[in-house]
């Protein structure tokens, strides 16, 4: 089994004793980083990096009132932050990918658009630029953002007390 590395935001600080519950809960593999927001650092054995993370999602919820709101990754990037992560690309030639005057075309669609600005995912660009265009660039596991969008969304359809119709759409989708 392989140990997977992530962070898991949560809605709020326990309190030592939830803290406490969750150790017995067997998060006693994960580190509490307080604050105005808070998470835990975990490094969880598992099969998969999506079973590890659920695994810690479902300690966390045998706490009364707590729940994670997110699953940390840096995701979303502008081409700009792209170009940082890459760092052997300029704006320039991200910005040239991205609309086809460059390269085989096909650069992955961006997540957000508003205002002139460009949301991308890091983890669709990376693997483009190395499939693609044959880029030596460390992969990014794309199970990570699959898992921050599966927790928004419950807590998106816990805001409006839908949980069992998003799980119905989940299904059918």
């Amino acid at each position: 089994m392989t140990i997977w590395d992530f962070r898991v935001m949560l809605n709020r600080q326990p309190d030592s004793a939830e803290f406490d519950q969750l150790m017995e809960a067997g998060m006693d593999d994960c580190a509490l980083v307080g604050g105005s927001e808070p998470y835990f650092m975990c490094d969880r054995e598992a099969g998969s990096l999506l079973e590890a993370i659920m695994s810690v999602l479902l300690q966390i919820r045998t706490v009364d009132g707590l729940w994670a709101v997110g699953v940390g990754h840096d995701d979303a990037v502008t081409l700009g932050d792209a170009a940082r992560r890459h760092g052997g690309r300029t704006q320039a030639s991200m910005r040239q990918l991205a609309s086809g005057q460059r390269g085989p075309g096909g650069f992955p669609p961006p997540l957000v658009e508003a205002d002139n600005i460009s949301v991308y995912s890091w983890g669709e660009i990376s693997e483009w630029l190395r499939s693609r265009m044959g880029d030596d660039i460390p992969r990014v596991d794309r199970d990570i953002a699959l898992a921050d969008a599966a927790v928004k969304l419950a807590c998106r359809a816990r805001a409006t007390h839908r949980e069992s119709q998003v799980r119905r759409l989940l299904e059918v989708a």
